[in-house]
């Protein structure tokens, strides 16, 4: 039996219909995936703060906190400051303090041996130094960069 021209009709509408729905059901499956992805992303970064690169006034500051807080006063020069320094959880801002100013103060304190009060002072002032430094350098930058400016602008 042959099949009527409504028939086949019917039938390739059917199929067009079935084909166009499954391509909008991926289309509309991928667009929601992106969608998810793209607001899974946006919550990650709202929950994970943004690792903030410590300026160099930043450092002197701690820097100066912990030399106030563990000065060299009589008795504690041969002490390990090592043992104060986990106590009160300070050694991971010391350990910070050289990851993120780079200077090499292993032959003055290695966080795996124990050190006094002097080497510690010695390698907070090392660093301390460096950063002070650092920061004139980007202070006389800008000044001279502001000097120039006027300049410029001066002549045509």
């Amino acid at each position: 039996m042959s099949a009527s021209p409504q028939q086949t009709f019917l039938q390739g509408l059917g199929l067009g219909i079935g084909a166009a729905a499954l391509l909008f059901y991926f289309w509309h499956t991928e667009t929601v995936y992106q969608l998810q992805q793209h607001w899974l992303s946006e919550q990650k970064a709202l929950l994970t703060p943004a690792k903030q690169v410590p300026t160099a006034a930043d450092n002197i500051e701690t820097i100066d906190l912990l030399m106030r807080t563990y000065a060299v006063t009589p008795g504690t020069e041969d002490a390990d400051m090592r043992e104060a320094l986990i106590k009160s959880r300070h050694l991971t801002l010391v350990q910070q303090l050289q990851q993120s100013t780079q200077v090499d103060i292993s032959d003055l304190v290695d966080p795996s041996r124990p050190f006094n009060a002097a080497q510690l002072y010695a390698a907070l002032l090392r660093i301390k130094q460096q950063q002070e430094k650092l920061q004139a350098h980007k202070l006389l930058d800008a000044r001279l960069q502001a000097a120039a400016a006027p300049k410029a602008a001066v002549s045509p």
